[in-house]
C-alpha cells in the first residue's frame, strides 16, 4: 500500500479543488479535509471537534459514512459518528492507515489546510507518515485575501488564525494565515513538497494536470486528464448532508458575488489591501515569498 499524498495549503488556496481533480483519477482516492493532525488519539480529536462546535468533523464523518456505510446521508453520518466514538483509543495515524487500506489499491489523497497553520500538526504528520509525498499548493495572496475576507464578512465567528491582533478589536487579515501556512510548510518540508500554483491547475491545461499525476505517481492518459478537468464528478464534490454539510473549503462551496470575484481577479502585490481600513499593503515578507512563488 502506497503512503498517502498530502495536499497542503493555506486556507482558500484551492486544496479542495485540487483534491477533487485528483479524486477523479482511477488510481487515486481523494477525501475531504479530515483534520486528523490536530491530535494523536481519536478520542482526543473527537473532544476537540466537540469543543470547537465548528465543521471540522464534517470531512471525516463524510469519509467514514461513504467508506463504511456506502452513502453520505444523515443516517450514514450518524452511523459514522458512532463508529468513530467506539474507537477512542485508536491513534489518528491508525485511522488514516485504515482509510488508506479501505481505498487500496488506489492511493489516498488528503487535502489539509488546518495542519499548515500549526508546526506541531505538521510534525505529527511527518512523524506518522515519514514516507508520504506532499504537494505545497499556493494561490496569489491578493486573490486568497479577497476570497477569504469576503467569506468572513457576514460571519459571527472568525478563527483567530485569520486575524491581525495588533488591532483592537483584532482585524481579519488573510495574509496572516497565508504567510504562516506557507512558511510552516517550507520549514517542515522544504523542496520535498512539490510547489504548485492552483491558478495553473484551475486553467485545466494537460501539462499541469499531467504534472499533478507525476507528483502522485500515477498515469496521465488523455481520458484521465479529461476526467480530472471535471472535479464536480468527485465522490465528495459539493455540500454533504445536513448532518455534515462541510468538509470542503468555502472557496469551492460558497457563492461569491460578482464584485468580490472581479476584485479577486485583479491580483497585485502593489496596491493597498481592500480588506484593511488603514490603507496599507502586503507585509514585505508576503511580497518576497509571493515573488519566489512566481507571483507579481
Amino acid at each position: 500500500m502506497q503512503p498517502p499524498l498530502f495536499v497542503l495549503a493555506p486556507p482558500f488556496c484551492g486544496a479542495s479543488f485540487v483534491a477533487g481533480c485528483l479524486g477523479r483519477h482511477p488510481q487515486l482516492y481523494a477525501v475531504p479535509e479530515l483534520c486528523l493532525m490536530m491530535a494523536d488519539e481519536l478520542g482526543e480529536l473527537l473532544e476537540i471537534f466537540r469543543l470547537s462546535q465548528g465543521p471540522q468533523a464534517d470531512g471525516l464523518l463524510r469519509t467514514i459514512a461513504q467508506l463504511e456505510f456506502g452513502a453520505q446521508q444523515d443516517q450514514a453520518i450518524a452511523a459514522a459518528r458512532h463508529w468513530l466514538a467506539q474507537r477512542p483509543e485508536w491513534t489518528t495515524r491508525r485511522l488514516l492507515d485504515e482509510i488508506a487500506a479501505r481505498v487500496a489499491p488506489r492511493r489516498l489523497v488528503v487535502p489539509d489546510t488546518e495542519a499548515p497553520l500549526r508546526p506541531l500538526d505538521l510534525r505529527r504528520l511527518q512523524r506518522g507518515f515519514p514516507q508520504a509525498a506532499s504537494i505545497h499548493l499556493t494561490r496569489h495572496p491578493w486573490t486568497q485575501g479577497c476570497l477569504l475576507s469576503a467569506w468572513t464578512r457576514d460571519r459571527l465567528f472568525v478563527p483567530p488564525d485569520f486575524k491581525d491582533h495588533a488591532f483592537v478589536p483584532a482585524l481579519v487579515d488573510p495574509q496572516v494565515a497565508w504567510l504562516r501556512c506557507n512558511a510552516n510548510i517550507e520549514s517542515a518540508f522544504g523542496a520535498r513538497a512539490a510547489l504548485q500554483q492552483v491558478e495553473s491547475v484551475e486553467a485545466g491545461g494537460d501539462d499541469v494536470l499531467a504534472k499533478l499525476c507525476r507528483h502522485a505517481g500515477v498515469d496521465a492518459t488523455p481520458a484521465v486528464l479529461a476526467a480530472m478537468r471535471d472535479p464536480d464528478g468527485w465522490t465528495y464534490a459539493g455540500f454533504g448532508p445536513g448532518a455534515a454539510p462541510y468538509g470542503l473549503e468555502a472557496d469551492v462551496l460558497e457563492a461569491f458575488d460578482a464584485e468580490d470575484l472581479a476584485r479577486a481577479e485583479q491580483a497585485t502585490l502593489a496596491e493597498p489591501l481592500p480588506w484593511r481600513p488603514d490603507g496599507s499593503g502586503f507585509d514585505r515578507r508576503v511580497v518576497d515569498m509571493a515573488r519566489r512563488y512566481g507571483y507579481g
